[in-house]
């Protein structure tokens, strides 16, 4: 329930930038405390779940991002900068993916003409055991 919240808000604002692009106002610069005044990314779900610690969790991973002002963005990774997709002359997209990793990583959007980075996102990994494994030593008799 609360992913599909955080959709519906998220469309929302997305809906209230498309009428604020369009002209509807008379203003065409948008206010300094507008909510909607940078780049916003939002990753579903937040986390995953492994069964055991130190194994990959996998999953589907679904972006959503926004911004105030057309233009060309890309979603990647913060470790190593490998860009996943790139939306040219947009204010917004989507975009679903396959997450395999048995860490936590971190995903970011980023604007390609300044090269200036919007926010940051993560995906956190949980597990059901921990390896908390007993030493045997091994006897002869």
């Amino acid at each position: 329930m609360y992913f599909n919240l955080k959709f519906i808000l998220i469309k929302l604002k997305l809906a209230a930038l498309f009428v604020v692009a369009n002209g509807s106002f008379a203003s065409t610069e948008l206010p300094v405390n507008n909510p909607f005044a940078n780049p916003e990314l939002a990753i579903f779900p937040e986390k995953c779940v492994a069964l055991r610690q130190g194994k990959h969790c996998y999953t589907k991973l679904k972006f959503q991002w926004h911004a105030p002002v057309r233009g060309d963005y890309c979603i990647r990774t913060v470790s190593d900068q490998k860009l996943i997709r790139c939306w040219y002359n947009s204010t917004f997209g989507e975009l679903e993916s396959e997450f395999n990793s048995p860490d936590a990583k971190r995903y970011e959007l980023v604007e390609i003409g300044s090269g200036q980075v919007s926010e940051q996102v993560e995906m956190k990994v949980n597990w059901v055991y921990t390896n908390k494994r007993k030493k045997r030593r091994w006897r002869l008799f």
